[in-house]
């Protein structure tokens, strides 16, 4: 079986499905294919919610602000909440923050300093200051329901006439002329949890599940399969220099701590935590935490040692939590954790390993790239500081501000 479209789009998460949607807005049709559409494994399910432009590069504050306000637009439909992001740090890292607040502002980025017992006076919750230096408040950055976003993406873009095929393992990749070849295997029925693991891990699917093979040919190709882009360009011989690192998140009983009047709190631990319904939604990201493709969830034993310690030591009234559950997922984190979004070579594009901020420029970013593959050149928004070729040149575009 062969099927023949303009742009073919591996990878219908966060930032494929945002892609369709800004190229049929540009009038061209689309295929997207994914091994798994309800996307059990992929980090547009798996985040925190997060959305955020406080950023020290200027294309990343740039695509951050874009999309922005493109979800202000669209708040109620996919439950964006415009909270803020209090940002608390200790000496050694209030000093950087504040060293980009003259950038942030310039690029439209509002965004306010304040003093610990002002971070109190906010967050009373918030009672214990010590080690902190000072913060910073970003009222426009907030948090928001990244299915539904992702939902609306897939609607819009099917309204405009994309198509969207499930359960689909791409095998081999190859430039003919004046089109791509994509060889894929779709299996005939839905893969469960640990068939997925295992066909997404870096050595493929180890035996021939019952399916059928379909031939994808496509003026141009598109690779945004996050964590597992790499493994798609290695088809192509092209060698990317982004790993998959595991992040955990945990829900946590919140009867006794009501923080719904707030946005995302990140503290100078590095712990992050939200309001989630009835829940706290709480993560941590340790430094020793080795790359791979794992989703095992260490449960009680993370609540314990990484998140209720450092929720405890900045508020007494966290002394009783109960951990509910939790999960973990994939960061696509490239050498200066920043996205990386071009041409990688004739016909064939990328959008992928950007390090935990998918969802938070999955707009800006579709309609940057999308510009470039209908037009040719990027329009207001660039991203051309984010190919692929400034790791060779030496034109890093390096952020630390990472949770």
């Amino acid at each position: 079986m062969a099927i023949r479209e303009e742009a073919l789009i591996v990878g219908a998460g966060i930032i494929g499905s945002a892609l369709a949607m800004a190229l049929g807005e540009r009038g061209m049709s689309c295929l997207v294919i994914d091994v798994d559409l309800a996307g059990r494994l992929s980090s547009s399910e798996k985040n925190a919610g997060g959305v955020r432009a406080t950023w020290w590069q200027p294309v990343n504050i740039a695509l951050c602000r874009a999309s922005i306000e493109y979800y202000e637009k669209i708040a109620s439909e996919v439950g964006f909440r415009q909270r803020g992001y209090l940002w608390l740090y200790d000496e050694r890292t209030f000093s950087k923050a504040c060293a980009h607040l003259t950038l942030q502002r310039e690029l439209g980025h509002p965004i306010q300093t304040l003093t610990a017992a002002q971070v109190t006076q906010r967050v009373p919750e918030i009672d214990r200051v010590e080690g902190i230096a000072g913060a910073t408040f970003s009222p426009r950055d907030g948090l928001i329901n990244s299915n539904l976003l992702k939902e609306h993406y897939r609607a819009r873009s099917r309204a405009l006439g994309a198509r969207y095929l499930d359960r689909m393992f791409v095998e081999n990749i190859a430039l003919e002329g004046d089109e791509v070849r994509v060889e894929c295997w779709q299996a005939a029925q839905p893969l469960s949890d640990a068939d997925l693991s295992r066909l997404l891990a870096p050595q493929g699917r180890p035996q021939e599940p019952a399916g059928r093979k379909i031939e994808l040919r496509a003026e141009r190709l598109i690779i945004a399969a996050g964590a597992w882009s790499p493994q798609l360009l290695k088809l192509l011989g092209v060698e990317t220099p982004s790993e998959a690192v595991r992040r955990q998140v945990c829900l946590i009983d919140n009867r006794l701590t009501d923080l719904a009047a707030y946005g995302m709190i990140v503290d100078t631990s590095g712990l992050y935590f939200h309001n989630e319904g009835t829940h706290i939604l709480a993560g941590y990201s340790p430094p020793e935490e080795p790359a791979g493709y794992s989703f095992r969830y260490d449960g009680e034993e993370f609540f314990m040692g990484e998140i209720w310690p450092r929720l405890y030591a900045r508020m007494s009234c966290c002394e009783r939590l109960r951990h509910v559950g939790g999960w973990a997922g994939l960061y696509a984190v490239s050498p200066d954790r920043s996205a990386i979004v071009g041409p990688v070579c004739a016909r064939v594009y990328e959008a992928h390993s950007f390090s935990g901020r998918g969802v938070m420029q999955s707009w800006g970013a579709a309609q940057a790239i999308a510009e470039l593959i209908v037009r040719g050149s990027y329009g207001a928004l660039d991203a051309s500081a984010l190919t692929r070729a400034r790791f060779t040149l030496g034109h890093l575009v390096p952020e630390e501000l990472h949770i």
